[in-house]
């Protein structure tokens, strides 16, 4: 798993397998005599899983039934243990003896068998411990010096701007397939999550049960990104949107069993309803060599979890995967599953929107754009171990950043599909025009992607615009958004309610593209009412915006 390891560790403790046996995925023929019907999916679907795809007029096929009970239960016979379930692959994982794999593959119904795991050592961590008193506070009321730290990470995408419109996630459920979110239960960082109750569920796929907050740390760091809330230094991007922890991730191995594990918390996702699926994991390369993933393989049509990825997708999901943080090592591409067609893989940018060297790079094998866009993932801000707010890099951030600002953004346009929601975040890119193999189409902006969705469509205006003055009312300094037909210069000057010209600057815009323009030389002035006018060759634009105290 190529991901940035959190700060702080803590022990894990691996159950050693038997040398004689070893885990596989078992394939099977079909789904003939299936206990299931596609006629009656509330009998393996939940109701927000139905509702979901009913709003985005999806039907149902054989892929969404079951594995057949009785398949499973003659592989069992024969003296496997069941790991995991998959509808989607048709087929199962097992351990067993190598010495009774012959008599599974001889079962007529039984048309497959891929070796998922080698042992590995195991790697010890270091034990970190909180004692964090809780805090039982569910109001949020977030104000600007409310993000301290974290202000950064989320304007580089204009992504308070849904905040300030009261868009903070509320109704999204938000699946995070990660390696563990080790004491969030406790850490105060999550103390309104909790109070909330927003944890809908949790489930460890590597361990079949239900405790994911003794594992790995990761998963918990870049939950916080999303869900963390310590006013004055860290506000997520959707701090009131609700969850699915789910563990596919051994952190101590690579195998490629984790990708059918990664495949089955998909599944579970779909089925419990989820909106959206952030993945700060990637596969390239693993214990055993005979499994890597080759460069021509990320083409979203052959690693395991990008083909799930895709699946998910079909469902009705936003999935959203980080690129990489390959950028600097002799495999240097984006990892799977972020090479899915469907999937939004995003780069690591840092404070100033620059590509930063550990992000992985494009493009796909087949030519398509990826990644496809970028977020923060230098020194971004979040928990640590200890619940303290701290900073931390990869695209194992940059990720679940953006991911959060998507489901504010789904929350707004509630109307919208999924792939609606993708193309306009797409689209709103800062190189949308000139996409490229490191940052994609570039760093969204969440304004100019609500701009496409309220008018229905990802195609640009016609015609000069002045989009918005953000915020309004403002306090300190204004957006000012503006498409342009052609290549022009502008000026932006900004009036007071007298006429007076308090501010004025020019600008070079490019063809058919949304311009920001922001001007900080009136934070000085008085409170009141003042006129901002762009003016091209042809025309003028004006719109009024209100000055606080």
């Amino acid at each position: 798993m190529k991901r940035l390891l959190g700060v702080c560790f803590f022990l894990l403790l691996v159950k050693v397998v038997p040398a004689d046996q070893h885990k596989y995925f078992i394939g099977f023929a079909d789904k003939s005599g299936s206990a299931f019907t596609t006629s009656n999916p509330s009998e393996f679907l939940s109701p927000r899983a139905i509702q979901r795809r009913l709003f985005q007029n999806i039907s149902y096929s054989e892929q969404d039934l079951p594995v057949n009970q009785n398949y499973i239960d003659s592989v069992v016979a024969k003296g496997a243990t069941v790991f995991t379930k998959s509808k989607w692959f048709n087929g199962i994982t097992i351990l067993c003896d190598s010495s009774i794999l012959p008599d599974i593959l001889s079962l007529p119904f039984v048309i497959s068998s891929v070796k998922v795991f080698r042992e590995a050592k195991p790697k010890v961590k270091k034990i970190i411990t909180s004692g964090v008193p809780l805090n039982n506070n569910s109001e949020l009321k977030i104000t600007g010096e409310d993000y301290g730290m974290s202000f950064n990470q989320i304007h580089l995408m204009n992504g308070e701007a849904m905040h300030e419109e009261g868009f903070l996630g509320d109704g999204k459920l938000i699946a995070v397939l990660d390696d563990g979110f080790y004491a969030v239960d406790r850490l105060s960082p999550f103390d309104r999550l909790r109070a909330r109750h927003n944890i809908v569920a949790t489930w460890d796929f590597v361990s079949n049960n239900s405790s994911v907050y003794d594992d790995d740390t990761h998963g918990m760091s870049v939950l916080s990104t999303i869900a963390g809330y310590v006013p004055g230094m860290l506000i997520g991007t959707a701090p009131n949107a609700s969850f699915l922890l789910l563990r596919s991730e051994d952190a101590a191995t690579e195998n490629i069993i984790e990708e059918y594990n990664w495949n089955a918390a998909a599944e579970y996702a779909d089925s419990a309803g989820a909106d959206l699926i952030t993945t700060s994991l990637g596969y390239t390369e693993f214990d055993d060599s005979t499994a890597n993933h080759v460069y021509s393989d990320m083409d979203g049509d052959h690693c395991p979890s990008s083909i799930a990825a895709d699946i998910a997708a079909s469902k009705g999901m936003l999935v959203v995967a980080s690129a990489g943080n390959s950028g600097v090592s002799p495999w240097h591409f984006i990892g799977a599953p972020s090479d899915g067609d469907s999937v939004i893989s995003v780069a690591a940018v840092d404070s100033m929107g620059r590509h930063i060297y550990f992000s992985s790079y494009g493009p796909a094998p087949d030519g398509r754009i990826k990644p496809n866009v970028a977020a923060k993932g230098y020194n971004s801000t979040l928990s640590d171990a200890s619940g303290a707010i701290t900073s931390g890099s990869g695209t194992s951030f940059s990720c679940p950043i953006l991911a959060g600002a998507a489901a504010c953004l789904w929350q707004a346009y509630s109307r919208a599909s999924a792939m609606q929601i993708k193309m306009a975040i797409e689209r709103s890119g800062s190189l949308y025009s000139t996409p490229n193999d490191s940052m994609g189409y570039g760093i969204p902006d969440f304004r100019t992607a609500g701009y496409f969705l309220t008018y229905g469509t990802t195609e640009t205006p016609i015609t000069d615009q002045l989009i918005s003055v953000f915020p309004n009312p403002f306090s300190d300094d204004v957006s000012i958004k503006f498409y342009s037909e052609y290549a022009q210069f502008i000026s932006i000057e900004i009036f007071n309610s007298t006429g007076q010209l308090i501010s004025s600057q020019k600008g070079k815009t490019l063809d058919h593209t949304i311009h920001n323009f922001t001007s900080n030389s009136i934070v000085n002035a008085s409170a009141g009412l003042y006129i901002v006018k762009v003016t091209t060759k042809d025309n003028s634009f004006v719109k009024k915006v209100l000055k606080k105290s």
